[in-house]
């Protein structure tokens, strides 16, 4: 069979005055300390060219990818605007054989609310919004008294109090439906038709909130589902094409854009789960029964777009790095509370950003992550500001302890002096 796995690397070369230090360290070091990483166009096998990181990276996702048959990943971590690791692993399409490449399309999950933050942040550079703004001001229909109280900083933090209502069994659609005029009337597939404006209704009758906003952090907030209908709202303009014009565009990026069902994408990569015993078949199997396709269709939640409705390649991720730690897409000041930590999560050492978790561990520098799944994707990156390094795990399969192999690239890292 035809090696599947490519190598490339490319040689061109809450308490606000507790967070104080945490904002100065995450954009401090505008001179970049020197990663322990050779350079030089290296050819697979050609080990003595390779990065110093290379070797760990390759042990690491062969043991956790190591056939070419099944579903896989691409890897890719960058230095300042240099790639410097890029492999791949497995395929994208089991019913085609079609490899992964740094060109493959993987749907980018909770790393959407990356784009979705620095949408927010634009506008309220462009002064069409603030993030003190109440939802009150943006959705009149809402009648109940807390969304004076719930803002767009409460949602960009996952602190809203709104509680995930959307209906998920026959008693709860019953009553779904008996409260509001939905598509679910005559079409009852809720991951082909589970829209924005079809979530949005679940908030219009209802009577109280979780808990007070900005009190707590809620990882599964189901407020970011608001952020399209805000953004058309106050732009005036269909959510994709506004992104389109000033988010992707902008920064450079040709690939992505927001699953809209019917769309075809001949670069896109299926998502997969292994198969459970007795489990009947909802769309492909493999023939050996050992993974079945799980996204659109089979899968909720996609056609939500602020929150986890992307579609990127590698490629096209580590380009908006570049973009967006230049300045080309928000102000460095405004990036700067992007990565300040503004609400406590519940994992040691990490606090929540606007659309992104902070780690500040003792002895690594502060860094910005996202880890998550959605359908048979399962995706890992993160950036450290200050080291103007970032990696990339983009799967197509969502067996994998993405926090063990988070910690792992950390360790890596730290070990190979990346991160001094």
């Amino acid at each position: 069979m035809v090696t599947f796995a490519i190598t490339k690397i490319v040689d061109k070369l809450a308490d606000k005055f507790k967070y104080v230090l945490i904002y100065a360290m995450l954009f401090s070091g505008m001179v970049v300390g020197i990663c322990s990483c050779g350079s030089g166009k290296v050819n697979q096998g050609s080990d003595s060219m390779r990065c110093v990181v290379a070797d760990s990276f390759d042990s690491l996702f062969s043991e956790l990818f190591p056939n070419e048959d099944e579903p896989g990943a691409i890897v890719v971590v960058m230095r300042g605007d240099s790639i410097v690791y890029n492999r791949a692993f497995g395929l994208a399409n089991m019913a085609s054989e079609d490899a992964i490449n740094d060109s493959t399309l993987f749907n980018l999950s909770s790393a959407s609310k990356i784009f979705t933050a620095a949408a927010l942040l634009k506008l309220c550079e462009q002064g069409e919004i603030t993030l003190d703004d109440s939802l009150a001001m943006y959705f009149p229909e809402f009648t109940g008294e807390f969304f004076k109280h719930i803002t767009i900083r409460h949602i960009l933090t996952h602190s809203s109090g709104l509680p995930d209502v959307r209906p998920r069994n026959g008693e709860e659609w019953d009553k779904y439906l008996s409260n509001h005029k939905s598509i679910f009337v005559h079409e009852k597939d809720y991951t082909l038709y589970g829209k924005e404006d079809e979530h949005m209704l679940v908030f219009q009758n209802l009577e109280s909130a979780e808990y007070d906003a900005g009190a707590h952090y809620n990882r599964q907030d189901p407020a970011y589902i608001l952020v399209a209908p805000l953004i058309e709202r106050v732009t005036g303009q269909g959510f994709d094409q506004w992104m389109e014009t000033n988010i992707f565009s902008p920064s450079g990026m040709k690939e992505a854009f927001y699953y809209t069902p019917g769309f075809k994408m001949p670069k896109a990569a299926h998502g997969y789960r292994r198969v459970e015993q007795g489990n009947k078949a909802l769309s492909f199997r493999s023939e050996d029964g050992k993974w079945e396709e799980y996204d659109f269709g089979e899968a909720p939640f996609f056609l939500t777009k602020a929150d986890r409705g992307v579609y990127a390649s590698a490629r096209d991720f580590m380009q908006w790095n570049r973009a967006l730690y230049s300045g080309k897409i928000i102000s460095d000041s405004l990036l700067s509370m992007m990565y300040m930590p503004y609400i406590q999560t519940d994992i040691p050492m990490v606090g929540f950003g606007l659309g992104t978790a902070v780690k500040t561990e003792p002895g690594f520098p502060p860094k910005a992550y996202h880890l998550n799944a959605n359908g048979g994707f399962a995706i890992v990156e993160g950036s450290w500001p200050s080291k103007r390094l970032h990696y990339i795990v983009f799967s197509n399969r969502n067996d994998w302890d993405r926090r063990a192999v988070n910690n792992s690239i950390d360790s890596i890292f730290k070990v190979k002096g990346c991160l001094e």
